[in-house]
């Protein structure tokens, strides 16, 4: 009768798997749901199962090791470095090493280079650091921020020495090498380091390297990187590398070319791992209105004719939709027209038919992750809503919530106590307590024509600020409820589940009385399992508020009803228990 009250059905079950398998199969699980595609359920499991740290220290590095390594793989920076900040002093100094090199990765990620390099350099000056394991990742770790900051000589010297003082040929120092070899304009060298490696890192700089050697010319690599992405399944990292590198072939082929090459890799929706690969959103915005720039200088169009552009832009939409787009993009930057701009973004998501998951990705980083809409509020309404979805189908709530917040109309196709309900959810979960309970309140006071499966999703909200303690605010929505016609079972557990609340805020004599009110609803003799409930939670509630005979009372009640041996046994004993403690006082 409570599972509606979940907000997350699946969540119990796999704690439950995992409590009871042991620490290293757990550990295997919680990598493999991270795996599918599900980071922060992995992470709230293992908010949730990670052993102590003052009970198995072990046990618990074990686990935590595994959360940066998550927390890396997702890009997750920020927690990554709240978490890291926040580690006790007295920490094993292995482990402290290995939280220190995530914690530089973070910052460097960021584009907090000095800040990297600070610590590194505190960690290099140590005395007898050359025997500490991390060591050589820090001294690699070096090389990246001269690379970051464009100190490319720095680089080179750094590498130059890294070689001196170590005989190491992995893969990831001969790409990190090749890398640094391109930069300073040594592309034979790097093309000959890598000779000989067929994993896809190392053939793609190879790529790189012969392309800028002018071993490959620019319509080849172009032609390569379109029919490898067309005939292969490749894996999200090594697509968006190839994309990248097809990036880089038409910046000397034609503007549609790069617009081409760039919306692909952001609908991938996964990132390169190798630094010279790993481009921004701007750049796709700038390919847009370069594109966009062209089509309107051959059209003859003026500037500022808004209008003009985005007649332009719907008539071709069907036939050519990448200069559609271009044209699109060209009058949602620039335009001051908000109308216009509103018909453009409209026009903008028409051009790709149906929305996928790899339209969401390009629409997630062209609005989320660029500069040019740094501030949601600059958004189209139109993009926010598919933003919103996007965000909720990854279960990023704070994402979600700065979509949502300020939103004063709902999107087409629905209706607005759906978009109501659902804004006050996402802003509540996100922590925007007071402009969530804003909406909600508009909403419940709106609502006068109940039906079951409205007032169900209403209660659902409410169970979510009951989760974030704003006790006395659900209170105030489920007494507005009970002001409405709704049907007799859902008043019923309304009564039930503000009780809860009042029980929460510890005023335990009027969650008594509720709970009984819900017990005693279909009539004062009912003893069906929700009334049975009900008068437990009263006679616990009576206990605590100091009224023990009536607590007797109603658990005797209980007793006469019951027929399942451990429930008799149970309320047996907490009678018993009355009794001893009434005597001893």
């Amino acid at each position: 009768m409570f599972i509606r009250k979940s907000l997350y059905l699946l969540f119990p079950l796999l704690l439950g798997a995992i409590t009871s398998t042991t620490a290293n199969e757990r550990l295997e699980i919680l990598k493999n749901i991270s795996a599918a595609g599900a980071p922060v359920l992995t992470l709230k499991m293992l908010d949730q199962a990670q052993p102590k740290i003052d009970l198995d220290l072990y046990e618990w590095i074990l686990w935590e090791q595994e959360r940066y390594s998550i927390l890396s793989k997702w890009q997750q920076w920020n927690e990554l470095l709240v978490r890291i900040e926040s580690l006790p002093a007295d920490l094993p100094e292995q482990f402290r090493n290995q939280a220190t090199t995530y914690k530089i990765s973070a910052y460097l990620e960021i584009g907090q280079i000095d800040t990297a390099r600070t610590i590194l350099r505190e960690q290099l000056w140590q005395s007898g650091v050359e025997e500490v394991a991390e060591y050589q990742a820090w001294r690699r770790q070096i090389i990246i921020s001269y690379l970051k900051d464009d100190r490319i000589d720095d680089a080179r010297i750094a590498m130059v020495r890294f070689d001196q003082d170590f005989d190491i040929e992995d893969q990831a120092w001969l790409l990190l090498r090749a890398s640094v070899l391109i930069q300073v304009g040594r592309f034979e060298e790097a093309i000959q380091i890598l000779e000989g490696h067929d994993n896809w890192q190392a053939l793609s700089i190879r790529l790189y390297a012969k392309f800028w050697a002018q071993q490959i010319t620019a319509r080849e690599l172009w032609s390569l990187v379109r029919n490898k992405a067309s005939e292969s399944e490749l894996e999200g990292p090594e697509l968006a590398t190839l994309w990248a590198l097809g990036h880089y072939a038409t910046q000397h082929l034609s503007a549609v070319d790069r617009v081409v090459a760039l919306e692909q890799l952001f609908k991938v929706g996964s990132i390169s791992p190798l630094e010279q690969f790993q481009l921004n959103p701007d750049q796709l915005w700038r390919a847009y209105i370069e594109y966009a720039e062209l089509v309107g200088n051959r059209a003859e169009l003026l500037v500022g004719n808004d209008a003009k552009w985005l007649d332009l832009a719907q008539k071709t939409s069907a036939v050519t939709p990448i200069k559609a787009r271009s044209l699109l993009a060209l009058i949602m930057v620039k335009s001051a027209d908000s109308v216009i701009v509103d018909k453009a973004a409209e026009t903008y998501l028409m051009t790709f038919g149906e929305i996928d998951a790899a339209e969401r990705n390009l629409l997630g980083q062209l609005f989320s992750h660029s500069k040019v809409y740094a501030k949601a509020d600059r958004i189209p309404a139109v993009i926010r809503y598919q933003l919103v979805d996007l965000a909720l189908v990854r279960a990023d709530i704070d994402e979600a919530t700065r979509l949502m917040s300020g939103m004063h109309t709902y999107p087409e196709g629905t209706n607005r106590f759906n978009w109501q309900l659902r804004q006050a959810r996402v802003l509540i979960l996100g922590g925007r307590y007071e402009e969530g309970n804003q909406i909600l309140q508009t909403l419940v006071t709106e609502y006068q024509q109940p039906n079951a499966e409205d007032t169900d999703r209403i209660l659902q909200v409410l169970f979510d600020m009951q989760t974030v303690n704003l006790h006395q605010q659900a209170i105030r929505h489920f007494n507005q409820l009970l002001r409405i016609p709704i049907e007799a079972k859902q008043h019923r557990e309304i009564l039930f589940w503000i009780a809860d609340s009042y029980k929460a805020l510890q005023k335990y004599d009027q969650a008594a009385l509720l709970y009984l009110q819900s017990a005693l609803l279909p009539g004062p003799l009912s003893m069906d399992p929700w009334g049975q409930t009900a008068r437990y939670n009263a006679a616990e509630n009576l206990l605590k508020s100091g009224l023990v005979d009536d607590a007797r009372r109603v658990y005797s009640e209980l007793l006469r009803v019951t027929k399942e041996p451990a429930r008799r046994a149970m309320l047996k004993h907490n009678i018993q228990q009355l009794w001893l403690n009434q005597n001893i006082r």
